[in-house]
């Protein structure tokens, strides 16, 4: 049985934004530097932060929240997750995360070991701010809530009349068991 924790919906979170329909398919627009270059090529795709010296623009993920809820018979997980798209310019920052929601929002995803109930933005997120070398930022994001429900497994339950019954018939069996002999 897979253990219900966040690191599957992550994973398959992961594989939504790879789609080649997600924010991968971003393009930089005429009158960009680099019009017609596909914007997010190599490493795009941030756990919680993007390191040093990451060209921009580029997208991090974080899991901030996750409580289990024991139900009768399965476990529901309702994971939170900030998906955030970092960009110098505000326009693309609102475009690489329109292409985001357009894979993420009300999304059917794949948890290995879980059903998914519910992927669903609950919150925007938006900001600007200045980096480490003096540039502006713009970020834009969501933050998605994400509800999987995992079946537990069913534990050998019976009366403890019944098995004391049954443990005395053995003992019964045992002892006439040590006469004969």
């Amino acid at each position: 049985m897979t253990v219900s924790t966040g690191f599957p919906i992550k994973r398959a979170i992961v594989q939504t934004l790879r789609y080649g329909h997600g924010p991968r398919s971003y393009v930089f627009p005429l009158g960009h530097e680099r019009a017609g270059e596909v914007a997010l090529t190599g490493n795009w795709l941030h756990e919680d932060f993007a390191p040093q010296k990451v060209p921009y623009p580029f997208l991090t993920y974080q899991q901030i929240y996750g409580p289990l809820y024991y139900l009768w018979g399965s476990v529901m997980l309702r994971a939170g997750f900030d998906i955030k798209v970092f960009s110098e310019n505000s326009v693309e920052a609102n475009n690489l995360f329109a292409l985001v929601a357009a894979v993420l929002d009300e999304a059917s995803l794949q948890v290995a070991g879980q059903s998914t109930l519910i992927c669903r933005r609950v919150g925007d997120l938006n900001d600007s701010d200045v980096d480490e070398e003096g540039k502006k930022i713009y970020m834009v994001g969501a933050t998605y809530e994400v509800w999987t429900d995992q079946p537990l497994p069913q534990a050998m339950t019976g009366s403890l009349a019944a098995n004391a019954v049954v443990a005395r018939a053995m003992m019964s069996s045992l002892t006439a068991d040590a006469v004969i002999v």
